[in-house]
């Protein structure tokens, strides 16, 4: 039998709720996002780049990225 050891670690609840907002926009827009197409139109060259799915994918890495680095800055040095 194994016996697990926990450690607490404490973050503001601002932080929390901070990266809780960003993953929750990087969910939705990969969620929502959709294929570029190859001949764009004008409406689909002037749109937000994360209604598509490389730019829905690229805020969502960033978002984790951040994310992973917040929670690594919170951790005690092993």
């Amino acid at each position: 039998m194994s016996h697990f050891q926990f450690e607490m670690v404490s973050l503001p609840r601002v932080q929390i709720d901070n990266m809780l907002i960003q993953m929750q926009r990087a969910e939705t827009f990969c969620r929502k996002a959709r294929s570029a197409s190859r001949h764009p139109d004008k409406d689909e060259l002037m749109a937000e780049p994360t209604e598509f799915y490389s730019g829905a994918s690229g805020y969502a890495g960033a978002t984790m990225r951040d994310v992973i680095q917040q929670l690594e800055s919170h951790l005690p040095l092993k």
